[in-house]
């Protein structure tokens, strides 16, 4: 007879083995040679073309496409009437073809694309589309110049050679970047011209680049544009001068230090200058100053036709900041001048040194306000003002 200690082993033994007999094994799966295999359905290859089969007025600028789906493309052939081909580009994953050059006015194509699905089936597509007609074709113009340094306050301007009816699509074509951030907007100047401008002046030695991608599209009214361009500008030192005519001291600040204190002489009386934010818009050395170009005869009482050193043009309408070397006694005490800012010539000289175009002027308290479009006026405006379409 066992002992009570020896049933006691027995049973939990027992036990054990019961406990291993209940614990559940994993599914070893389908047995060897039990074909229970799936497998999804290959993915129907297409090819969407664009523009569609049958399209007639296609911006010529609009790139051509072909996009392969479930499939890698094989071919792509796209060649005007008269068997001329347009080159193309294809993605690094063969499914993208996109046309790399504009295409003619007026002008029947033929794409032809084709490719190959996982299940080994070839699909081709074509599509004949037909340009369209240019009403008139539009240059941009551009101010300032490709590789040109520029002060801060410089705005973008492109003039076009014929209007632009819709602004919104050919602001999408115009890209400004700048290696240091900058806030700017775009606004417009009638039907043929747009500025952009910052919310605040440029960074100081910041690379500013412009890139117009309008050949070929359309700019509205069957204007399209002609050609594609790109700009790079650097600005150069924050040039900022300040003047009061409460004061007659001109103030320049070069990256925000004090570095010149000018007297100056103003317009007389009957020939204010006029108060406002203006850019530098000319550096000349010498310049004639012609009473003249504005409307009073140089023979004629108050008239004039001297040649200056160091002038920098502020206005359309002929204020300069120059020297004056035979109004230095009423320099800082009266103004004497037709409008113009008067300096000496070696204060005129440190200006025509160290200044460029769109650097920046500000003339206060004279009675006589900028008028618009008198110059580069667009810091006339608020941002707020600026943002808002016209």
């Amino acid at each position: 007879m066992l002992g009570r200690k020896t049933q006691i082993i027995a049973g939990i033994l027992a036990g054990l083995a019961l406990t291993a007999a209940c614990t559940s094994a994993p599914d070893p799966g389908p047995a060897a040679g039990n074909d229970q295999k799936t497998s999804a359905a290959p993915v129907p290859a297409t090819l969407d073309l664009g523009p569609k089969d049958g399209s007639n007025d296609v911006a010529p600028g609009e790139p051509v496409t072909a996009v392969a789906s479930g499939s890698t493309l094989s071919e792509v052939t796209l060649a005007a009437a008269d068997g001329t081909s347009v080159p193309g580009e294809t993605d690094a994953a063969k499914q993208r073809w996109n046309s790399s050059k504009p295409l003619e006015y007026r002008t029947k194509y033929t794409l032809t694309a084709r490719s190959v699905g996982a299940d080994g089936n070839p699909v081709t597509r074509t599509s004949t589309f037909t340009t369209a007609t240019a009403k008139a074709q539009a240059y941009p113009s551009v101010i300032p110049l490709d590789g040109e340094t520029t002060g801060v306050g410089m705005p973008i301007t492109i003039k076009f050679s014929a209007p632009v009816a819709d602004k919104a699509a050919a602001e999408k074509m115009l890209t400004v970047t700048s290696d240091k951030p900058a806030t700017g907007a775009w606004r417009w100047f009638g039907d043929d011209e747009v500025h952009y401008r910052t919310k605040e002046y440029w960074p100081a030695y910041s690379t500013v680049t412009l890139d117009i991608k309008i050949a070929g599209r359309a700019l509205g009214n069957g204007v399209f544009g002609k050609a594609d361009r790109k700009i790079g500008f650097k600005t150069g030192p924050s040039i900022i001068s300040k003047v009061s005519d409460k004061e007659k001291q001109m103030r320049t600040y070069q990256d925000g230090e004090l570095v010149l204190t000018s007297p100056v002489s103003l317009g007389k009386p009957s020939a204010r200058s006029v108060s406002g934010t203006m850019l530098i818009m000319t550096v000349q050395s010498p310049y004639t100053m012609d009473s003249s170009t504005y409307g009073v005869p140089t023979d004629s009482p108050g008239g004039y036709r001297t040649t200056v050193k160091y002038a920098l043009r502020l206005t359309n309408s002929g204020q300069f900041l120059h020297s004056a070397p035979w109004s230095v006694r009423q320099q800082g005490r009266t103004n004497t001048s037709h409008g113009c800012l008067n300096v000496s010539v070696e204060n005129a000289r440190w200006f025509y040194e160290n200044s460029h175009r769109g650097d920046v002027v500000v003339v206060t308290d004279t009675g006589a306000d900028l008028k618009p479009g008198d110059g580069w006026t667009d810091w006339r405006f608020s941002w707020d003002e600026w943002r808002k379409k016209v």
